[in-house]
């Protein structure tokens, strides 16, 4: 499962890099470079809460303000597309995971916020795992905000001082837990073992037709108010709509995925998409359900 989400984490930031682009200055429009470096660092629990620091694998990634341009200059990045592209890094993560995860053999379902959740786990036990995130309900109630800014101040004004624990403690800390509630991580990985053998046979369903299906879902959720729409919103709506095994069968299903060279060029249109673009020669592909 860590492998599983290295290369998810691996795959989204990769998607992310093609829009890269480069500050020129003045009057200039920043240019493309669909190139970034980046440090990741890996965690796998959250914050303590009253000395508890509950399970939670996740990776933070730290991309440098530097990029390099074709003709070997350093400059800048123009960090606009890269923030654009948050919603969309995040989609492609969570896609690759579901997938992943089911091919491990878990049973995924979409959460409330879209995440990809393993079934088998009671409500009970999820929230008494994850004090963290209670600790910051609590105060944005208390407070009376709500939204992701409201979110990141409820974090920073509620996180208790970080304490080195080792890993050892950790463990037993999260299996004590755990007992309270009757293994039911142990019961869950068992299941997916045996189940294994048998994901194959169960997807019965090609990774083409799926991405179809998501396709034709967002392209009518999407155009029904906008005739105007970037590829990043279609991926976005289509890994929700069919979270597992979306993200790649689409890469396949749409070809070409070099970002816009400028942040106003290649956009969907008249139910197309414009999925590729190089010095402004843009392609369309039909976004028909044939």
């Amino acid at each position: 499962m860590r492998e599983a989400h290295r290369e998810s984490v691996r795959v989204a930031l990769g998607e992310i890099e093609h829009y890269t682009q480069a500050r020129i200055g003045n009057v200039h429009a920043p240019e493309t470079t669909g190139k970034f470096a980046a440090a990741t660092f890996e965690h796998d629990t959250a914050r303590p809460v009253d000395g508890y620091a509950a399970p939670q694998l996740h990776t933070h990634a730290v991309i440098f303000n530097v990029t390099e341009r074709e003709n070997g200059q350093t400059r800048s990045v123009q960090s606009h597309e890269l923030y654009a592209s948050q919603h969309y890094g995040t989609a492609i993560y969570r896609a690759e995971l579901a997938t992943r995860l089911q091919k491990l053999g878990y049973e995924i379902e979409r959460g409330k916020d879209g995440q990809p959740e393993i079934k088998g786990y009671t409500r009970e036990y999820l929230e008494a795992s994850s004090p963290r995130r209670q600790q910051v309900q609590d105060y944005k109630r208390e407070q009376g905000i709500d939204g992701a800014a409201a979110g990141q101040i409820a974090a920073h004004r509620t996180r208790d001082k970080k304490e080195l624990l080792s890993p050892e403690e950790v463990q037993r800390q999260h299996r004590e837990l755990a007992g309270q509630f009757g293994y039911q991580a142990d019961r869950v990985v068992a299941e997916a073992v045996e189940r294994t053998q048998k994901v194959q046979q169960e997807q019965t369903r090609s990774p083409a037709q799926t991405a179809q299906q998501a396709v034709t879902y967002a392209r009518d959720h999407l155009f029904e108010k906008d005739a105007v729409q970037d590829r990043r919103a279609l991926y976005e709506t289509a890994s929700q709509h069919r979270l597992e095994g979306v993200n790649r069968s689409l890469r396949g299903y749409q070809l070409t995925l070099r970002a816009p060279c400028t942040p106003h060029c290649c956009r969907a249109t008249c139910r197309a998409l414009l999925v590729g673009c190089a010095l402004h020669r843009c392609k369309l592909a039909c976004l028909s359900d044939h």
